[in-house]
């Protein structure tokens, strides 16, 4: 029998189908992508049915809009754009964003009913915070994409 996985029930399982999403817009999931997807799972207790849906999700890529339509009332604001954040977040990690990856972050966002003028100040403060690990990198000498941890 297989269990309910809806977004009521499950809502950080939508969480990791939306970072999914978000990293195959540009019409690549490239390893670093999927190796901070991975740790995002690895952060929670998925069961087999959960990752196997994750795995579905890789193979045949989602309507961000409708996996956000679904979640939405199940979490709070703070949580949604927790969300962006972590969608911005791991689209940047390769210091470039698509405007396919931006334009489905946008999507999602005002699917979740966030303002656009609240999404860009988050997508600001993202890039902020990868221009300054950036600028570390310059002073040390050292290029690195630093995958551990959270999104």
């Amino acid at each position: 029998m297989h269990e309910k996985l809806d977004a009521a029930s499950h809502p950080r399982l939508y969480e990791i189908r939306l970072l999914i999403c978000a990293a195959q817009a540009d019409g690549y999931l490239d390893d670093i992508e999927q190796e901070k997807i991975f740790r995002q799972v690895n952060l929670d207790i998925f069961s087999v049915r959960e990752r196997q849906i994750f795995h579905d999700d890789l193979e045949y890529p989602k309507n961000p809009k409708d996996l956000a339509s679904e979640l939405s009332p199940y979490i709070t604001d703070e949580e949604k754009m927790m969300l962006i954040r972590k969608m911005f977040k791991l689209v940047a990690m390769e210091k470039v964003m698509t405007n396919e990856e931006r334009r489905m972050i946008f999507i999602t966002g005002c699917e979740l009913g966030i303002q656009d003028k609240k999404i860009e100040e988050i997508e600001q403060w993202v890039m902020e915070g990868v221009a300054w690990i950036s600028r570390w990198d310059a002073i040390t000498g050292k290029s690195r994409l630093d995958i551990k941890g959270s999104t």
